[in-house]
């Protein structure tokens, strides 16, 4: 086996301790499930070196139940498709899967992928090396906080979803749509970059909340200090993560990115970010904008099709889940009609003697 054939199998060994892991969990959701199968069926050698961690494992039966398909029945594929990219020469066969039947070449071979699972999977969440990406996702009206392997938290809001990809130069996460927020953990080698869309944002043990909505991406400071761009990611100056070409934002200020950055403002960081409470919190605010936050969290959304209506500026606060209320604090307006229906609450102005 040449130098990039063992760099190969390093590679594939890391990946299967990481599907054990995820398996030994409980059973994948369906897209984990297919995502797991495809890599099974990439190649037999994917599936060799599966079964080779998992036959030291003590809890092998218990994982192996987890299994959409049998691992019996993926080798017996794994073989008759008869194909091993890395090597020119056939591996020998697999072992048994129980302890008792594995050969001394297979139980060496086998401690040697555990060594360098096991190795990677403690750097990998130390965040010392690469790992692979990994996509968090919130359905409609939910929330999750998940914690980061360098210890940075992520905040998601409602129907959102990022990917983090850690590499040895930098700590990359792509909102991919909706909000984070991001509490992160300093490290002096490795920068803390987030992209969203044209919009990226660069921080050094800070707190921030990304939003991507459609036309802009909006960035607020909670605490410390980050700097941010539009276009291409810059390259930071060696000791100075935030010397970047770009707009730096300080605590207690929010800023707009398109095709460009924005000027920066001073907000009330803290009810920018009120949907870590499950609340909306708006000050003069347009109603359209308004009503917008409250659709991301309800399955019966406000509509209003005027648009001097929907730029009325508005200011309260309320639960996000609580349209109800809202609903109840719109009809209140002066000339503002509100109708319900079983799929929507529709605003309206007041007709010329409607009440």
């Amino acid at each position: 086996m040449n130098a990039s054939n063992a760099q190969i199998r390093e590679a594939i060994a890391e990946q299967a301790a990481e599907w054990f892991i995820e398996n030994r969990g409980g059973p994948l959701d369906r897209e984990a499930s297919a995502r797991f199968m495809a890599w099974l069926q990439t190649s037999p050698v994917h599936v060799e070196a599966y079964l080779r961690i998992a036959a030291l494992a003590p809890d092998y039966g218990e994982a192996a139940k987890t299994l959409p398909t049998p691992l019996e029945a993926l080798l017996a594929r794994a073989h008759a498709d008869n194909v091993f990219p890395l090597d020119t020469a056939r591996p020998e066969p697999l072992p048994a899967l129980k302890r008792r039947r594995l050969r001394s070449w297979s139980m060496a071979a086998a401690a040697v992928l555990v060594f360098v699972a096991i190795t990677t999977i403690w750097v990998t969440r130390d965040g010392q090396r690469f790992g692979l990406p990994r996509t968090f996702s919130t359905a409609h009206g939910e929330l999750m906080v998940q914690s980061l392997p360098d210890g940075s938290v992520l905040h998601l809001n409602t129907d959102s979803e990022v990917t983090v990809r850690y590499g040895r130069g930098e700590r990359l996460v792509s909102v991919d749509r909706g909000q984070a927020l991001f509490e992160v953990a300093h490290q002096d080698r490795r920068r803390f970059r987030v992209q969203a869309g044209e919009a990226g944002v660069i921080a050094v043990g800070t707190q921030f909340d990304v939003y991507r909505r459609p036309d802009r991406v909006r960035v607020t400071v909670l605490e410390g200090t980050v700097a941010v761009f539009a276009g291409s990611s810059p390259r930071s100056v060696p000791g100075d993560p935030l010397a970047v070409h770009g707009v730096r934002l300080d605590e207690g200020n929010q800023v707009d990115v398109t095709d460009r950055v924005g000027a920066p403002r001073q907000v009330d960081a803290h009810a920018a970010v009120a949907w870590l409470s499950r609340q909306i919190d708006f000050e003069e605010e347009p109603l359209g904008e308004v009503a917008a936050e409250f659709n991301r969290y309800s399955r019966i959304g406000f509509v209003i099709e005027d648009d001097t209506l929907r730029a009325l500026p508005v200011s309260g606060v309320f639960d996000a889940y609580d349209t109800d209320s809202f609903a109840a604090f719109l009809a209140t307006l002066n000339g503002v009609v509100v109708q319900r229906t079983p799929r929507q609450i529709l605003v309206r102005r007041a007709a010329a003697g409607e009440p």
